[in-house]
Parts: C-alpha cells; sequence; structure tokens
C-alpha cells in the first residue's frame, strides 16, 4: 500500500471530500491480528485522561477497570483457570522446582494472552515476553538473541530473497496455472494446493517450498473467488503433514535421527548402532496425510473465516479509485478464456467496465461468459492495489498510446501515484499539451479528481491542483522527481514492478532453485548455505535486483521466530518444559503401550505449540531414552516411540510460534491466534488418534 494513499485520505484536503474519518478502533478488533486499520463501526469509549478529568482519580480507575474487564473477560477468565491449573500441578503433580520455572509459566502464559486478544502485534508481544525474561534473568543475553544468530531463522529470512526471486522471473505461474487451474469449488482448489505441496515436501524442506509458493498461491487467489484466508493455512498444514511421509522431509525428523544415532537405540543386524531409515515413517505418515486432507477439506469453510484479501480496498477506509484501460497482447494466457474463467469478476476493489474488441465493438455490459480476445481492451474502474494485480498478468498491458512509446523494458517499470501540486507547471494542460511523457519520462495511465475517477480520455484531461496521477514510468523516478516542485507528493506503488517473462531467466532462476535445493537435500551443504549462494546467484544473473532483495525480508516474520527460540530456551533452562512433559507421560503410562504413545504424542505436540518443534524433541527425547532403559525393548518398540515423538513434535497446527512456516502464512492469510486455536487443535486430536493407533498396529524394523 502507498503511503501516498493514507497521507492524502488524512491530510490533504484538496484530495478528498466529506467529512473527516472516525477514529481507529482498538486493534483488538482487527480482522487481522496485526492490521491497525479500520475493520467496522465500533462503540466510542473515553481515554483514561478524559475519565480522570471528569470523575476524578478513583472514579476514573474504577470505570476503567470495570470496562477492561468487561471488555477482556474470556481472557481473564483463560488466565484465572490457567493459574489454578498451574497451581493444582505445582501441589500434587511437580517436583519442586525454582521460582524461575514459575515465572517462564506465567511469561508464557501472558504472551498468549496478548497473542489471543491481538492487543499487540505478533513480534511486540514476543519480544515483550523475552524482554521479561530477560531482565528476571532466567535466560542471559547471548541467550536471548540466540535465535537471531540461528541458522534456521537465517536460512527463512535469505529463503524470502529466493522466493522473489522466483517470482520476479515467473517461473512458477505457467507451473502452477496447469496444477491450479480453475476449481469451481473450495474443497477443489485446496486439493490443488495441498496434493503437490505435500508431496514437495515428502521429499524438500517444507520452508522454502512455503516460502515460494505464498506469493503465487496469494496472486491466483485474488483472481479467483476463494478467500486466501481457506487457502493459505491448508497450504501450510499440507506441507507440515507432508514432511513426515519420509525422514528428509523436515528437519525435525533429522533431529530424531541423530539423536537416536548418538544415544544407539537402534542396531543393524551384525549389532552396529544405526539410524531411522528414510521410508520407514512413510506409512504412519501417509495414513496422516490423507486423514489431515480429508479433516480440512471437511472444516475449512466452517472453522476458518473468510478474513478477505490482506493488504487490499478490504481494510482501506478512503480509496481512490482510477479508470484504467488495458490491452490484451497475442501471448496473454487469459486469450480464450471467459471474463469468469479469467479471474476478472472476483478481484476486489475492482469492476470491469466494459470491453472494446480490435475492430472497434463495445461491450458495454461484460457478461461472466464474454470471451477475452486477443486485442481487446478492457476497462476497468477500482482502487490502485488491485489494478496492480492486473499489472502483473503477462501480456496485459497498458492500452495508452504513450505507455508504449516508452523505451524502458516493462519488468523494469512500476506504478507511481503523483499529486498535482498548486504551483505546477502542468496546471490547465493536457498530458499531450504538457508533453509529460518527454519531459518525465512517464506515461499517464489513469486520474483521480476530488473523490471521483476521470473517465475521460488521457490526452483531452485538462490537469487541475490536487488531481492524482497514476502514471507508469522507471524505477528511478521517485528519487529524481520526489522534491520536484510540480508533485505536492510522489509515491511508488508498492508492489507495482511486474515479473520479467523472458524465458532465459525463467530457466536461470528454476536451476538456480531446483539446485539449491538437491544441495541442501543430499547434505552437500546446510541449508543456508545454499540459500546464501542461490539468493547471491539471483541478484548476480539479474533475476532480482538489490531493491527488490531487499524488500522482500519479511522482518516481523524474523523478528517473531527469533523471539520464540529464546522464550523456549528460557522454558527449558528452568526445567518448566520438562515437569510438564514428565507429568503428561506418567499419567498415560500406567494405561500400557498404546497409553505410552499417546502421553509422547501429547506431551510433545503441546510442548512444540509453544517452543520450537527441534525443542521440544530435545525435551522429550530423554523421557523416551529412560522409559526404554527401565524396560527391555524391542527394536520395533523402539521405532514406535521415536516416529510418535516425530509426528507429535510435526503437530504443530494449533499456535503460530508453533512452526515457522505457520508465521509464514500468518500475516498474508490475515488469521488471528484463535484462528489457529480453533482449526488446529482438533486437527491435532485427529492426527494423534489415528496416528497412535496406525504406528501401535504396524510392526516397524530398523
Amino acid at each position: 500500500m502507498s503511503s501516498l494513499r493514507l497521507q492524502g485520505s488524512r491530510s490533504n484536503s484538496n484530495l478528498e471530500t466529506g467529512p473527516p474519518p472516525p477514529p481507529l478502533p482498538n486493534p483488538r478488533s482487527s480482522t487481522s491480528v496485526d492490521n491497525p486499520f479500520y475493520a467496522g463501526v465500533q462503540k466510542y469509549h473515553p481515554k483514561f485522561a478524559d475519565l480522570l478529568r471528569e470523575h476524578g482519580i478513583f472514579k476514573a480507575i474504577g470505570k476503567y477497570t470495570l470496562r477492561f474487564a468487561k471488555d477482556n473477560w474470556g481472557i481473564l477468565v483463560f488466565l484465572c483457570v490457567l493459574a489454578l491449573g498451574l497451581a493444582m500441578l505445582g501441589i500434587f503433580a511437580f517436583d519442586d522446582i525454582s521460582w524461575k520455572a514459575w515465572a517462564s509459566y506465567a511469561i508464557l502464559s501472558g504472551t498468549l494472552s496478548l497473542l489471543i486478544t491481538n492487543a499487540l502485534p505478533t513480534a511486540v508481544s514476543m519480544l515483550l515476553g523475552l524482554t521479561v525474561m530477560l531482565v528476571l534473568k532466567i535466560v542471559e543475553p547471548a541467550e536471548a538473541v540466540e535465535g537471531f544468530s540461528n541458522t534456521g531463522v537465517l536460512s527463512v529470512a535469505i529463503l524470502f530473497v529466493v522466493a522473489e526471486g522466483i517470482q520476479r522471473t515467473s517461473i512458477l505461474v505457467p507451473i502452477f496455472r496447469v496444477l491450479l487451474g480453475k476449481p469451481r469449488f473450495l474443497w477443489e482448489a485446496q486439493l490443488r494446493v495441498m496434493f503437490p505441496v505435500g508431496i514437495i515436501s515428502a521429499f524438500l524442506n517444507n520452508t522454502p517450498v512455503v516460502a515460494m509458493l505464498i506469493p503465487v498461491v496469494q496472486s491466483w487467489s485474488r483472481r479467483s473467488s476463494f478467500a486466501i484466508s481457506r487457502l493459505l493455512m491448508p497450504l501450510n498444514n499440507a506441507a507440515i503433514l507432508g514432511g513426515t511421509i519420509t525422514l528428509l522431509g523436515t528437519s525435525t525428523n533429522l533431529v530424531v535421527d541423530g539423536l537416536a544415532r548418538q544415544s544407539e537405540l537402534l542396531t543393524d543386524d551384525n549389532g552396529q548402532p544405526t539410524g531411522l531409515p528414510i521410508f520407514g515413517i512413510t506409512p504412519v505418515g501417509a495414513i496422516l496425510f490423507v486423514a489431515g486432507v480429508v479433516y480440512m477439506l471437511a472444516t475449512t469453510r466452517l472453522l476458518i473465516r473468510d478474513r478477505g484479501q490482506t493488504g487490499v480496498g478490504a481494510i482501506i477506509r478512503n480509496p481512490r479509485e482510477y479508470t484504467v484501460a488495458l490491452l490484451v497482447q497475442e501471448r496473454s494466457p487469459i486469450v480464450g478464456d471467459t471474463v469468469q474463467e479469467a479471474g476478472l469478476r472476483q478481484l476486489q476493489g475492482l469492476y470491469l467496465v466494459e470491453v472494446t474488441r480490435a475492430d472497434g465493438t463495445l461491450i458495454p455490459a461484460v457478461a461472466p461468459d464474454t470471451k477475452i480476445e486477443a486485442g481487446d481492451t478492457l476497462l476497468f474502474a477500482g482502487i490502485v492495489e488491485t489494478v496492480t494485480e492486473l499489472y502483473h498478468i503477462p501480456g496485459l498491458v497498458p492500452a495508452t498510446g504513450q505507455s508504449q512509446k516508452m523505451k524502458i523494458e516493462r519488468h523494469h517499470r512500476r506504478l507511481v501515484e503523483l499529486v498535482i501540486s498548486s504551483s505546477s507547471m502542468l496546471v490547465g494542460k493536457t498530458a499531450k499539451e504538457s508533453k509529460f511523457r518527454s519531459r518525465f519520462s512517464a506515461a499517464i495511465i489513469a486520474v483521480h479528481r476530488q473523490g471521483e475517477h476521470v473517465k475521460e480520455r488521457i490526452a483531452d484531461i485538462t490537469l487541475r491542483p490536487g488531481d492524482t496521477l497514476l502514471v507508469e514510468t522507471g524505477s528511478e523516478f521517485t528519487l529524481r522527481y520526489g522534491k520536484d516542485s510540480n508533485f505536492a507528493l510522489v509515491s511508488e506503488v508498492s508492489g507495482s514492478q511486474p515479473p520479467r517473462e523472458d524465458k532465459l531467466h525463467m530457466a536461470i532462476s528454476a536451476l538456480i532453485a531446483v539446485t539449491m535445493i538437491a544441495l541442501a537435500t543430499a547434505e552437500v551443504l546446510p541449508l543456508l548455505s545454499a540459500a546464501a549462494g542461490a539468493s547471491f546467484l539471483m541478484i548476480a544473473t539479474g533475476c532480482l535486483s538489490m531493491r527488490n532483495a531487499a524488500r522482500s525480508v519479511d522482518l516481523e516474520v524474523i523478528i517473531t521466530i527469533a523471539a520464540s527460540f529464546g522464550i523456549s530456551k528460557g522454558m527449558e533452562k528452568t526445567g518448566a518444559a520438562e515437569q510438564l512433559a514428565n507429568f503428561i507421560v506418567n499419567i498415560f503410562e500406567p494405561i500400557g503401550p498404546i497409553g505410552l504413545l499417546f502421553g509422547i504424542y501429547i506431551g510433545t505436540a503441546l510442548l512444540s505449540s509453544v517452543i520450537t518443534n527441534n525443542a521440544a524433541v530435545s525435551l522429550m527425547f530423554p523421557v523416551i531414552t529412560s522409559i526404554l532403559k527401565s524396560k527391555k525393548s524391542s527394536q520395533g518398540e523402539t521405532l514406535k516411540l521415536l516416529y510418535t515423538l516425530m509426528i507429535g513434535a510435526s503437530s504443530s497446527f494449533s499456535t503460530p510460534i508453533g512452526y515457522q512456516t505457520n508465521l509464514m502464512v500468518h500475516g498474508p492469510g490475515g488469521y488471528t491466534f484463535m484462528d489457529w486455536v480453533i482449526f488446529g487443535v482438533p486437527l491435532q486430536l485427529i492426527l494423534g488418534v489415528v496416528g497412535v493407533f496406525t504406528i501401535n498396529a504396524l510392526s516397524f524394523k530398523a
């Protein structure tokens, strides 16, 4: 979203008319966990300072406390129940633990409360919890920042760059145009997303897979009738489930294998220590994947709310609209599609006004079954964020002759919004009279004036002070004319640069991505090293510019993941996590072998929901070794315990902080913390029952 839109709608009186917008509501009522924008009509609550002036200190405190309790009664009940539960565990179940362990429980509870209520952005909530642990000396400074130097976190950051390079070269567009197709139903769309992702994730690390597919699915969703919130969480969960099909699917499986080798739990036919077989868990993982897919197909529409399209007109209060004409070139993939099939009727904040054929035939009321032909001129009216989506469709270009005369390569172009100043030399002149294109190396493709989109031909519009121009130009425009006296404001439209479409760079980016994944999977190079080399090659070969590479890294996701490592360390160091794990296993162990498997699954799944998967495995593994040492177990029984540990660690579906890919889809999907709980907890329970009974029924060999 461009800063121009926000500034123009709030402070520049000659841009928008009408009364000022109402005050922003409490962020807790937002449609997205970190969305600060207006989401609906809210009841006004006076600030504490207003209450203090009107009622005095004591009544103000009383009224404010009462209102806080009324607005947050749910989370207060949750905290009371949690505190009571922990107190009972401390009295009757836990061994003697230090005050730091109790403080860790309290900090974790408070952090979860902030995440559930969306009172603060996710990254801020996590940093706040980590800061309290640091102040109380639960973790040392080096341990608190351990996540920021963790190779997994750094890999995620660099993979954002690689994913951007792949997106900028359009290599996934033709592939997923075939895989995603044109489904008519939500369940069909989800199947087309989940099955390829699950299969790929069985052999490749799921983090780069999810990172590369998020922008593709986002773009596809905006041109379809399916909510992005009902696609990204199933995509993420399918990737995690796919990782359980083989030993190579996720780093957590490899951690379990490494711990088993180190402890010499398994031996081969010659009595030599060995590790887990690559496809040993495949029967269990495949069944869990199918069970998870069936659950998601059956419950998505019921349990996941339609959060709309994040980052577009659904969250903008006073959008400026433009009328934009786009020409359909012969090479465009939408040639031959109907308007419905091309996804041009479902774009939020955009309306297809008319179609003009190459022979001049005008179709003013465009029906859904109208066929799109090469040479058609499509006239759209809508907000600039959605116009950007159209701008990225190959073979769909601005229909203005001035745009076609520009000598700038298409992948170097971008959209910029300009506000004409009162002293501008452009005032009173048309674009042709002012020689706008030759003077500024930019082509006007739309004009917005005082709350309305201007419908006249661009060449015939006489410019006025306060007019907002949407122009197509090169990368240097903002730097060159940002302070030009002809313009009151200059702002580049975020994400408006079209991707490259040449086959050479598509082949180069595909080769780089495949090589990176192959080297990491074969353990020739660590994922961090392979990703770093791939990102460098993406920039060096021209697949990605330095500017786009810098913009591609989502710092909020990186901060959240890194902070979770510090909190995880505090839970582990104080013994808080170990006490919880031992308690759960001790409850289920008397039931017998299947009860023990349930205890290990539940303990690991709960831990992986609040600390990292690898940390959960590290805490539960000593529990398993102590069980194996207390009784003589066969190789098959040992494998059953280890496979249960692996599927429990990968069942991190109930919180956004449970796994790094959860956080990667959290923002783009517009999810709240409770979305993960509502959709993820039943999935964890179903997978636990199916997984444990499957493991118990099968026989395994090392």
